[in-house]
């Protein structure tokens, strides 16, 4: 079936709303409490990011997953650690899944605006990876859940997942976009694909999300907010149903 408006999918976390600030307050916190137990900041960070580095092709991206790796690094660095301490670890651990997972929703700016606009005119899709319940919910708690036309959540964001996800809606790659603010997860793999994109870039990205942007298919567009995407998506000469 051929369909007149084009296919617009749209990264959530750092794109559409705040996201990675609400890690880095757990970061900060768990660092703080790791130098009151005698642990540096610099090593602590490092057990962290080892944890994860081994943790997340297996378990994912979200708020449980993180936590687990935190738990498995305090483990790692504070093996036979005090029970009062091991108890104020587990409120610490607690505390932050609860702020990852059911944080305010703070819109980017430009987003709310951009997004009506754009929905009479384009098939928007929220396209993101982590757990399913947990960024759906996101979504929802958004405000923005009436102007997609669904919401997918994949475990990870590679050109095989775009490529599936434009058969799923029955659109040729090529004519299809893709808007989000990694050029590691929404970008490059989504140009792999064969699709158009958007880079939407967050003023203080997850280490992760970062890589150059590859110099694949067609140009990759750039915003200086997601105000910007309206025109360059819509405005663009290869949109379907101009």
């Amino acid at each position: 079936m051929k369909h007149h408006l084009p296919l617009v999918l749209v990264d959530a976390d750092d794109t559409l709303w705040e996201n990675y600030r609400h890690f880095v307050r757990v970061l900060d916190a768990w660092a703080q409490f790791m130098e009151s137990c005698g642990v540096d900041t610099v090593r602590a960070t490092a057990a962290l990011e080892s944890c994860e580095d081994r943790n997340i092709p297996r378990t994912g991206y979200g708020a449980a997953p993180f936590v687990a790796s935190l738990r498995e690094a305090y483990a790692e660095l504070r093996p036979g650690a005090p029970r009062g301490e091991a108890g104020a670890f587990g409120d610490l651990a607690l505390w932050a899944e609860d702020a990852i997972r059911s944080h305010p929703i703070e819109l980017l700016p430009g987003v709310a605006e951009a997004l009506t606009a754009m929905a009479p005119r384009a098939r928007l899709v929220v396209f993101t990876k982590g757990d399913e319940a947990e960024q759906t919910a996101k979504v929802e708690r958004s405000g923005l859940a009436s102007l997609f036309h669904g919401v997918r959540v994949v475990p990870e964001k590679h050109s095989g997942a775009y490529a599936q996800e434009c058969e799923r809606r029955q659109t040729e790659p090529r004519m299809a976009w893709m808007v989000g603010n990694s050029a590691r997860s929404d970008v490059n793999p989504a140009r792999r694909a064969g699709m158009l994109t958007v880079h939407v870039p967050h003023p203080a990205p997850w280490h992760r999300d970062e890589e150059p942007l590859e110099p694949v298919g067609p140009p990759t567009l750039v915003a200086r907010t997601f105000a910007d995407v309206p025109h360059l998506v819509l405005g663009h000469r290869g949109a379907a149903g101009r």
